[in-house]
């Protein structure tokens, strides 16, 4: 069974590190991330896991 996963966040400190965790133990899962990029937010923290 594969899920499918909206992180909202994920480009910060805590939500990069939770899509790395999901990413390297549920593969074949989707993952959608979603980020205003403030000041918190750096895209670079995604760059491995992006399409």
């Amino acid at each position: 069974m594969s899920y499918r996963l909206l992180v909202t966040g994920s480009a910060g400190f805590i939500g990069a590190n939770f899509v790395n965790h999901w990413f390297t133990n549920y593969p074949n899962d989707r993952v959608v991330v979603l980020d205003a990029l403030t000041y918190a937010g750096n895209r670079s923290n995604l760059a491995q896991w992006e399409i």
